[in-house]
């Protein structure tokens, strides 16, 4: 496929089959998303594969932050609710957060998100030409202070974003995409 069709064609879906998900597939993958323009070459991400029991750990984060959602909610609606949250997680084949070290140069601290960005995207489209799909998540789960905590974030680094990674389980059709030649302003 080329790079032109798989920038179209690829989609986020959260909805995966049982298919287990291999890590050396992931580190393969994240070894080639790496290659993305770094101001100062900064390169200041790692990330953090969730498995097994500190997964569940992340479902049972996830099913607490459903439930406190849910304030108005029957003690039974409250057990429904955060049972779907709890297996909103476990049925993700792999999880990975990706953290960049926060740049004591306030300056270097946008430009190192957008660094971090790029890599997603490239990691995205990696996965996908594989067949997998990358929802990358920035909610709730991502940044609070018991995620924070299982994943062993250090004081000086910030999550840019929680990537759930699987084999779709259905297909999606694209949203149209407003044409870049729309927004074009010439000045000369």
């Amino acid at each position: 496929m080329d790079l032109k069709q798989l920038i179209k064609d690829r989609r986020s879906i959260a909805a995966y089959k049982e298919d287990a998900v291999s890590a050396d597939l992931m580190k393969e993958l994240l070894d080639v998303a790496v290659w993305v323009p770094n101001h100062k070459m900064t390169e200041p991400w790692r990330f953090v594969f969730v498995t097994d029991e500190t997964k569940k750990k992340l479902a049972e984060i996830n099913r607490d932050i459903a439930k406190e959602k849910a304030k108005n909610a029957s003690e039974e609606e409250l057990e429904q609710i955060g049972e779907i949250g709890y297996q909103k997680i476990m049925s993700v084949p792999f999880i990975i957060f990706v953290i960049n070290q926060v740049n004591p140069i306030e300056k270097l601290i946008e430009e190192d998100y957008a660094s971090a960005s790029c890599l997603i995207q490239n990691f995205s489209l990696l996965a996908w030409e594989k067949g997998l799909s990358v929802f990358w998540k920035t909610g709730k789960l991502a940044f609070c202070e018991e995620t924070a905590d299982l994943i062993r974030l250090q004081d000086n680094e910030r999550v840019i974003g929680l990537l759930q990674v699987g084999y779709p389980a259905k297909d999606q059709s694209p949203v149209m995409r407003i044409p870049a030649t729309d927004r074009i302003t010439e000045l000369s």
